[in-house]
C-alpha cells in the first residue's frame, strides 16, 4: 500500500509531530510505502523507512504531486490539507486526522471572521468529502461536530522511553512547576498564560514556574516580568525527557484542548498533570480542577512528597490508556481496514519531478541561501 501523509508541521514543538513520529513506523512495519509531506520539517525526527519531502508554504504543486503519486491512502493531518484533499476528489481512500482547532471566540479579532468560515466549511464541505475522519478524544468528536469520527487516543510515552537511568529523588529546594505550551501573542489567551503568570505570583518564592514552548519577543518579556522562566522549544528528545523528570508537577491552564499531550507526557514521567476541568482534560488526567483558585490551593498545600504520590496515581492512569505502541497499531489497523484491497498502482514520473524540484529548492534555501545571508551579515 502506498500512503501519503500531509502535515504543515513535523517539528518537535507540535504534538501532532510526536504522535505521527510514533505511528508512521507501524505503517512501515506493515510493509507500506509512506511519503511524508510537510512545510516545516525536522528530518532528525523522520522515522526510518519514511520518505520525507519539504513542501513550499504556498502549496503550489501539491495537487499535482498527489495525483501523480497515485496513492492508495492520503492522510491529511492539519490545515490547509483538509481542504486541499477534499477539493481534489482523489481516486484514493482519504482520511482526515483531526487534531482540533481554536474556537472562533478565542482567536485574535483580525483572524476571527476567516477562522469562522473555516470552521463552518469543516462540517458542511470538508468532512463529507473524506472516506473517514479520525480524532483524538470523545470531546473532540463532539467539538468538531462530527460524532461519527473514529476516536483514537494519542500515545504519550515517547519521552519516557528515553529515560533508562534509575530514577533519582528530586533535588531539595523550590518546588518546580512546569508548563509545556506555545505562548505566542495569538495563543496567549486560550493557552492560559495570564493564569500561569498569576500562579507564579500567588505561589511565591518557594516555587519555580517554568514554561517551555514557542513565543515571540513581547510574550517572553511578559513572562520574564512575571517571574516565569520561559524557554524556547527543546529539540533534543532526551533533554525534554529529563525536563519532565526534573519537575514536580505539570500544569496547564489551556481552555481549548482536544487532548493536551503534555499532561500525558508528564504522567509517564510519574508527575501529576494538573488542568482545568474543561474540554478533553477529564479524559486525559484525573487531576482536574474547576477553577484557577482550586489549582493554586492544591499546589500551595502540596509538598514534594505529596506530589510524588500523586505522580504515581497519574502514571497508573496514563499507563492504562495512552501507550504509543498501542496507538500506532490501532492507527495502522484503521488505515488497513479503510483500504483492504490496495490498487497497486505505480506513481507517474511527474511525482519524481515534484520531489526532486522541492528537494533542490530546500537544499538551496537551507545550504546556500542561509550561508550567503550569514556571510553578508558578518
Amino acid at each position: 500500500m502506498r500512503i501519503a501523509v500531509l502535515s504543515t508541521v513535523f517539528v518537535g514543538e507540535y504534538g501532532v509531530t510526536r504522535v505521527l513520529e510514533s505511528q508512521l513506523p507501524c505503517l512501515v512495519a506493515g510493509g507500506h510505502r509512506v511519503d511524508l509531506f510537510a512545510c516545516d520539517l525536522d528530518r532528525r525526527l523522520v522515522p526510518r523507512g519514511v520518505r520525507a519531502v519539504r513542501l513550499p508554504t504556498h502549496f503550489k504543486g501539491v495537487a499535482g504531486a498527489l495525483r501523480a503519486g497515485r496513492y492508495d491512502v492520503v492522510i491529511a493531518c492539519t490545515d490547509p490539507f483538509y481542504k486541499i484533499v477534499a477539493d481534489l476528489k482523489l481516486d484514493a481512500v482519504t482520511l482526515a486526522y483531526e487534531h482540533g482547532y481554536i474556537p472562533v471566540e478565542l482567536t485574535i479579532p483580525e483572524e476571527r471572521e476567516g477562522h469562522r468560515k473555516m470552521v463552518e466549511a469543516r462540517v458542511g464541505e470538508i468532512y463529507p468529502a473524506f472516506t473517514a475522519v479520525v480524532t483524538i478524544s470523545r470531546y473532540a468528536a463532539q467539538y468538531i461536530k462530527w460524532p461519527k469520527a473514529e476516536v483514537l487516543y494519542n500515545g504519550g510515552d515517547h519521552f519516557a522511553k528515553l529515560v533508562t537511568r534509575v530514577r533519582k529523588p528530586a533535588p531539595s529546594g523550590k518546588i518546580r512547576i512546569l508548563a509545556v505550551t506555545r505562548f505566542r501573542t495569538t495563543e496567549w489567551a486560550y493557552k492560559g498564560l495570564d493564569e500561569l503568570c498569576r500562579l507564579k505570583k500567588d505561589l511565591g518564592d518557594g516555587y519555580e514556574v517554568m514554561v517551555v514552548g514557542g513565543g515571540d519577543e513581547s510574550t517572553y518579556a511578559k513572562l520574564a516580568e512575571a517571574g516565569v522562566d520561559a524557554r524556547a522549544p527543546i529539540v533534543d528528545p532526551l533533554e525534554m525527557a529529563e525536563l519532565y523528570e526534573s519537575c514536580d508537577a505539570l500544569v496547564s491552564f489551556s481552555k481549548c484542548e482536544n487532548f493536551n499531550l503534555p499532561l500525558v507526557e508528564a504522567g509517564f514521567a510519574h508527575r501529576p498533570g494538573i488542568a482545568l476541568n474543561v474540554c478533553a482534560h477529564p479524559e486525559v488526567t484525573p487531576f482536574v480542577f474547576d477553577t484557577y483558585e482550586a489549582v493554586r490551593d492544591y499546589l500551595k498545600s502540596a509538598t514534594r512528597e505529596s506530589l510524588a504520590a500523586d505522580g504515581e496515581k497519574m502514571f497508573e492512569f496514563v499507563d492504562a490508556r495512552f501507550r504509543s505502541e498501542e496507538n500506532g497499531k490501532k492507527f495502522a489497523r484503521l488505515v488497513e481496514s479503510l483500504c483492504p484491497e490496495p490498487k497497486g498502482r505505480r506513481a507517474t514520473c511527474a511525482l519524481a519531478f515534484y520531489i526532486a524540484f522541492w528537494s533542490l529548492r530546500d537544499f538551496i534555501r537551507t545550504k546556500i541561501y542561509r550561508k550567503l545571508r550569514g556571510s553578508r551579515c558578518a
